[in-house]
């Protein structure tokens, strides 16, 4: 006796986190410079297909914790994925550097605060010799950023690891301050007294 199977569909819109800016509409620079960091690690196809993901609600829980992204993601199987992505950070002589040059500023930090993102802050990371977007390359076809993923998809990132990376980048948008939280530096240390 052969078993019955019942093909189980992906929804087409999910209840969880709705990409806003799936056609192109971004508009900080900040934003574009995101998704110029993570099309190369997209790998083509699997970009396209983390998009509709996106767009369709199919991320139903997204955390950050510092460097460390844990999300759902609902695929074609019963139970979502679990996906997992991690930031490289640079050193600590490198952060203190960053946060020093940061609080020298405090019209770059009133910026920040103001959830805009001054070009000067990319500069900074860059001086301290480390990058603030995703993408960066530490050796040939690996980048400072790791994904992984529950799904059987051999590729890496999968869509899903794709699908969290373009809502990521919306979070970015709309509060840059999370750019450098995923990098290690907390906000915390840009407005503490030494």
């Amino acid at each position: 006796m052969s078993k019955k199977r019942y093909p189980v569909r992906t929804p087409r819109y999910a209840a969880g986190i709705r990409a806003q800016e799936t056609r192109g509409g971004v508009r900080s620079w900040w934003a574009k410079r995101w998704l110029e960091a993570v099309e190369p690690m997209g790998i083509g196809g699997r970009l396209a297909r983390g998009r509709n993901y996106a767009a369709s609600g199919q991320v139903v829980s997204l955390s950050i914790e510092g460097p460390s992204v844990t999300a759902s993601v609902v695929g074609a199987r019963p139970d979502p994925y679990r996906v997992s992505i991690t930031f490289r950070t640079p050193g600590e002589e490198a952060l203190g550097k960053i946060a020093a040059a940061l609080k020298a500023e405090p019209m770059l930090l009133a910026r920040l605060l103001a959830d805009d993102l001054p070009l000067e802050v990319e500069r900074m990371f860059r001086e301290a010799g480390t990058g603030l977007f995703p993408g960066g390359k530490i050796a040939p076809g690996r980048y400072d950023v790791t994904t992984s993923c529950s799904c059987p998809d051999y590729a890496n990132p999968c869509k899903h690891a794709c699908a969290v990376m373009l809502l990521l980048g919306e979070e970015t948008a709309r509060r840059p301050m999370t750019l450098l939280e995923l990098r290690g530096l907390a906000t915390e240390e840009l407005f503490d007294e030494d």
